[in-house]
């Protein structure tokens, strides 16, 4: 295992202007106070052990911040303290990368953290800003007060329907839906707009009826929820079952959406974006006539699906998922639980335990020499065909084990070696050249490779940065070849 400081010059000290001392310093505007808080993800607790490093890492910095939002503070810095069974670099390659995105897109910056060895465990914690005289808390809350909710709960908790190869609605939303669970969006803005007009705030991390119950116990409240009136997303209304889109909605958790109060006087000022689902009412408890298993999640309380552990018997049709109990999804189909996902995986060899798309490519060269003889048209038909399966099988194969591009995906590896050798003459050399020439190419990913493979998703975007990077390495085989015989 490398030592902890070259693993944190080589990952995580570009990232930052601040790591290298033994504490970091953090200037705060006038008149303005800190607010912290610090979060902790555990693989196979949290998220599962074969879920793509990028997005685990990114989804640690926003479930992080969601935090900060709930509070109504404005986000300046995170640390991160990461525990590693082990380094793999292209592990740590993904996971900067997510890192590093998250930073981007939030306005945040990495100011230290902590790198230690055992169970693979990500530490985030978050710090903001808070005007001296303002802050939003859970205890404010007062009958009579308007009940709102941002953006469309229950969305994560589907995404894990999905994952787990049980989603009944349309196909079309399955993107949309990953996309939310792996990528939410910490309403950092709305919390700040809130400040000075809801009376009480948290943020929708356990499920609309655990985080309710919390705003409930701190105010000293009750709240009446109205089912009929939850924002749901089109993916949510496009199951015949709206039993349990509603369900999902109020319990399944993850969606790090706001839930708020305001009082009568103060309802002109809530922003756009924001959906009035209730009212705060005396006594103590959530009520609503939608009947669910279980309010949401709950740590330690020892009911199936809310110990923190991956629970292998779930079912997306139970209520309670929650951010502890996404791991779940490993409860999914598997690599060969389907032919699909056997032939995205190379006939088995993108299960590789080291470098799965470089041990891909090298599988593609018999299955090249196999076809290599066919003429020129048959040859390129033979790649317009291996190229539409590859769409298709790969998108599916991703939806089913619930990620955007599992790393054992290497059929798009089979298709990019494969359209790198059209034309070219057929020796060993050009063989090793090829494979040598696009793994570079896959590896790097330089401009445009780069960019359609951040932006394009789907079976599309698993197979298009695989199939510029074998149009780019054959272009430039051509290059040598006509150098070499000109």
């Amino acid at each position: 295992m490398a030592d902890e400081f070259s693993l944190i010059d080589t990952w995580f000290a570009p990232l930052s202007n601040q790591i290298g001392d033994d504490c970091a310093i953090l200037d705060l505007p006038a008149g303005q106070r800190l607010a912290t808080s610090v979060d902790t993800m555990v693989e196979g607790v949290h998220f599962a052990v074969d879920a793509p490093p990028e997005q685990v890492a990114f989804r640690a910095v926003a479930t992080a911040l969601s935090d900060l939002a709930a509070m109504g503070a404005e986000p300046l810095a995170i640390t991160l303290a990461l525990t590693l069974a082990e380094t793999d670099d292209v592990w740590l390659a993904q996971f900067a990368t997510g890192i590093a995105n998250s930073l981007q897109e939030f306005r945040v910056e990495l100011i230290g953290g902590d790198t230690t060895r055992g169970p693979l465990t990500i530490t985030v914690q978050v710090f903001g800003a808070l005007p001296a005289d303002q802050a939003l808390s859970r205890s404010g809350a007062q009958p009579g007060d308007a009940v709102y909710v941002s953006g469309n709960p229950g969305d994560a908790a589907a995404a894990l329907a999905v994952m787990a190869g049980t989603w009944s609605g349309e196909q079309q939303y399955q993107d949309y839906l990953l996309e939310r669970f792996y990528r939410p969006t910490p309403r950092l803005e709305l919390g700040q707009r809130l400040l000075g007009c809801a009376s009480s705030a948290i943020d929708v991390s356990d499920g609309l009826l655990a985080d309710a119950g919390h705003l409930c116990e701190r105010s000293g409240v009750g709240i009446t929820l109205d089912e009929h009136s939850l924002p749901l997303s089109p993916a949510l209304r496009s199951l015949a079952d709206q039993h349990q889109a509603i369900t999902w909605a109020l319990s399944g958790g993850d969606d790090y959406e706001l839930l708020f109060t305001v009082a009568p006087e103060k309802l002109s000022q809530v922003p756009p974006g924001c959906t009035r689902i209730g009212e705060v009412t005396p006594g103590s408890t959530v009520t609503c006539d939608h009947p669910t298993p279980t309010p949401g999640y709950q740590h330690f309380s020892g009911g199936a699906g809310a110990t923190g552990e991956i629970v292998d018997n779930f079912s997306p049709g139970e209520a309670g998922v929650s951010r502890e109990g996404a791991a779940v999804a490993k409860a999914g189909p598997q690599p060969f639980a389907s032919w699909v996902q056997f032939l995205a995986f190379g006939f088995g060899s993108g299960l590789a335990p080291m470098a799965p798309g470089t041990v891909g490519t090298a599988i593609a060269i018999p299955l090249y020499l196999l076809v290599c003889e066919l003429s020129l048209p048959l040859y390129t038909l033979f790649l317009v065909l291996s190229t539409a399966v590859g769409i298709g099988l790969c998108g599916r194969a991703s939806r089913e084990l619930g990620v955007r591009d599992h790393q054992g995906i290497v059929w798009d590896e089979f298709v990019g070696y494969w359209i790198t050798m059209w034309a070219l003459p057929t020796g060993w050399v050009w063989v090793l050249a090829g494979f040598l020439v696009f793994r570079l190419f896959d590896i790097l990913k330089p401009w445009p490779i780069s960019v359609c493979d951040k932006r394009v998703h789907g079976g599309l975007g698993i197979m298009l940065d695989d199939i510029l990077a074998g149009i780019v390495s054959c272009g430039i085989l051509h290059g040598v070849f006509w150098l070499v015989n000109s």
